[in-house]
């Protein structure tokens, strides 16, 4: 099992998709769906997870993309790279993934 840590980008994408007017619970659950898989198995095999080339700003970090879905032209994403790990209070090492964006395909 991984930590999630999310960038500000990727909180505020969820932030807009539960609450205010742009709020979308269809969009939101089919994103907490692929984050739950995400977080227990970032190589389950519904999310389709692979390196992403040259993602904006991390050119020199292995980031990759998994699908929130795919069957309609604006599907959705979650672009994410693993660490930094973190240590819990006995020191041991946690897995973390770093989740940079939530949104359409770029």
């Amino acid at each position: 099992m991984h930590r999630l840590r999310f960038t500000q980008d990727a909180d505020e994408t969820l932030d807009r998709l539960s609450k205010g007017p742009k709020a979308d619970p269809v969009k939101l659950k089919k994103v907490n769906k692929a984050l739950a898989r995400l977080q227990a198995d970032p190589r389950y095999p519904g999310l389709h997870s692979h390196q992403y080339e040259n993602f904006p700003g991390y050119s020199a970090e292995k980031v990759w993309d998994s699908y929130v879905e795919n069957h309609n032209p604006s599907a959705w994403r979650i672009y994410w790279m693993y660490g930094p790990d973190e240590k819990d209070e006995a020191g041991e090492p946690i897995s973390v993934i770093t989740v940079l964006v939530i949104g359409p395909h770029l």
